[in-house]
């Protein structure tokens, strides 16, 4: 093996918990056991030919194994027949539930692993899925998560496998005949030689063409469903197609490559396997004086011969599999390690809100930026106090949104409740309801979007939230009432209604602060007043912070803060901000 597919083993390894490992041992010892029972069926099949051409022969070797030497001939054929029979059963039975219990071990530490990735990936510093595209993490999950175990895990399973069965048969071929095997083995040795350096780093770059260009599938894929309306409005079908059939002809050809070269090893060793075979009869024939002597020789040599030479192909196209998974186990295992580098977000659960948020000196910038995102930002929201935050495009008013909620760190600064407690705790995210201006929607129904991701849905909140965010009308005139399906991102909605449901998500859990990022800005006037009443109607004996993009949105709150280049610029009321925009 090339030191780059141990590499990949040893990653594997260490992605895998104690539990695992353990189950790894297992695989080793059926491994073991099956090809003990490859040999000695072997072993059997070479006597019981014998037997046939020289029934004599039974007699002593069942003698030899301690039963009575007084049989005859034909009772010793007989019970090497059944011998045999109960032995390859035996074998057979062995190597079915070894089969079962490799591949039903393989796909747990699958689903297990997985399940350990995306809990990784749920711990991320949000600033970190700013800074690339979310293709790759269901590319790594779905894709190279995947076949690190479809192929590559049980790649190392089989080999393992068909390796130990193979040393054993070799074992055997050796004390059958030790010059033929140095023959097959100095043959075996050139043949092995030309696939470590010809195929596998051809099947390496195989595999990192198709992890490239399926990642690149699938996000002009997502563009290309994500924004159909622009490009059918834009007339750009085409354009995207192309893009897509690009990156898809390149992975169409690696992966033909890839599969066509498979085959080619099976052709090499069945081409080997009858020039040895013939070589074997020339030798057997020097060795022997008569066809009759060699026969049981023979037999021997073309079950073993007709054993190996499935198994080494299965083992060639194992390593090719394996070489060419490379690629999505080190990315797989770059990309656990790197969603381990810090713990983003504390566990207290001692945590109070009672008085007070506080920023203190807060300076934050985004990676691959030069200048600051906020700048020496000071500010205390009182418990249940309403605050307004307006700025231009690019002022920091969503940063700073952002940097209450927990979600950004500063690197300078920080951002304390009551005091004492860091905003970047699961507990402080589960006093906050947070409604923002593009809302996002599962393809479900009112129902579950509103309660979103549990699976006992409270009725008497449910009923509660909707009626507070005036949904009621709505869903007492749809057939299936809170249990209509809104379509992909809620498509079968206005943008009103998708809203209202937004903030009765909002409300769902009775939230301590409730946080509205533009929320009503992709609205018409009309119905931005309607919903303001909601909002009003339902934030009274909470703590608000509100982004807007229209100062009349913020006439309720108790202060508003303008916000100017990163920094505070002044903190004001509604009155005076109206004033001074009409001067």
């Amino acid at each position: 093996m090339s030191s780059s597919i141990l590499s990949a083993i040893q990653k594997m390894r260490c992605l895998l918990t104690k539990e695992e490992k353990v189950k790894w041992l297992g695989i080793i010892a059926f491994a073991l056991c099956s090809s003990l029972f490859e040999v000695a069926t072997a072993s059997i099949i070479v006597v019981f030919v014998q037997v046939l051409n020289q029934p004599e022969l039974g007699e002593k070797y069942l003698a030899m194994i301690g039963l009575a030497d007084d049989l005859s001939a034909q009772r010793s054929v007989f019970y090497l027949a059944i011998s045999v029979g109960v032995l390859y059963l035996i074998k057979n039975i062995i190597a079915a539930v070894e089969a079962f219990y490799q591949n039903f071990s393989v796909q747990k530490m699958n689903y297990q692993f997985k399940g350990r990735l995306l809990e990784r990936y749920a711990e991320l510093d949000y600033a970190f899925y700013l800074t690339r595209n979310s293709s790759l993490g269901s590319a790594v999950v779905g894709g190279d998560a995947e076949l690190m175990f479809s192929a590559g895990m049980m790649s190392v399973a089989m080999i393992m496998s068909e390796s130990m069965v193979f040393l054993f048969l070799v074992i055997m071929v050796v004390l059958m005949n030790p010059s033929l095997f140095f023959v097959i083995f100095l043959v075996g040795l050139i043949c092995g030689w030309g696939l470590v350096k010809g195929l596998m780093p051809k099947f390496y770059k195989w595999g990192k063409h198709l992890q490239e260009s399926s990642l690149l599938c699938g996000q002009n894929l997502a563009q290309f469903f994500h924004g159909f309306k622009d490009i059918v409005l834009l007339g750009k079908r085409q354009i995207f197609i192309d893009v897509y059939q690009y990156y898809s002809q390149k992975r169409s050809h690696a992966q033909a490559l890839q599969t066509a070269t498979n085959a080619m090893p099976r052709l090499v060793i069945e081409t080997l396997f009858v020039g040895i075979f013939v070589l074997v009869i020339a030798i057997l024939c020097l060795v022997h004086g008569t066809p009759l002597q060699m026969i049981g020789v023979l037999g021997g040599y073309l079950y073993v011969g007709f054993r190996l030479m499935p198994g080494l192909n299965r083992m060639i196209n194992q390593l090719n599999t394996l070489k060419s998974s490379v690629p999505s186990i080190v990315r797989v295992y770059q990309e656990y390690n790197e969603t381990a580098a810090k713990q983003n977000y504390l566990n207290i659960p001692e945590f109070q809100f009672n008085e007070i948020i506080e920023l203190k000196d807060i300076f934050f910038r985004y990676a691959n930026m030069e200048k600051d995102a906020l700048q020496n930002i000071s500010l205390c929201i009182k418990k249940g106090e309403s605050i307004g935050i307006v700025g231009k495009t690019g002022s920091g008013k969503s940063t700073l949104v952002d940097i209450i909620l927990g979600l950004l760190k500063p690197y300078k600064g920080e951002a304390l409740v009551d005091g004492k407690f860091t905003v970047r705790s699961y507990q402080w995210h589960q006093k906050i309801g947070y409604v923002s201006q593009s809302i996002y929607l599962i393809d479900d129904t009112i129902a579950a979007n509103i309660a979103f991701g549990e699976k006992e849905i409270n009725e008497e909140r449910l009923n509660f939230v909707i009626n507070a965010v005036q949904l009621r009308k709505l869903i007492d005139s749809l057939p299936k009432g809170a249990e209509t399906i809104v379509g992909e991102r809620g498509i079968r909605l206005s943008g009103g209604e998708r809203q209202r449901i937004a903030i009765a998500r909002s409300l769902y859990h009775n939230p301590d602060v409730l946080v509205f990022d533009e929320a009503t800005s992709a609205l018409d006037n009309q119905t931005e007043e309607k919903l303001m009443e909601t909002i009003n109607s339902v934030s009274k004996n909470r703590t608000v912070i509100m982004i807007a993009h229209r100062i009349t949105t913020l006439k309720d709150c108790d202060r508003i803060i303008v916000m100017e280049k990163g920094q505070i610029k002044e903190v004001t009321q509604y009155n005076e901000l109206e004033r001074s925009k009409m001067v």
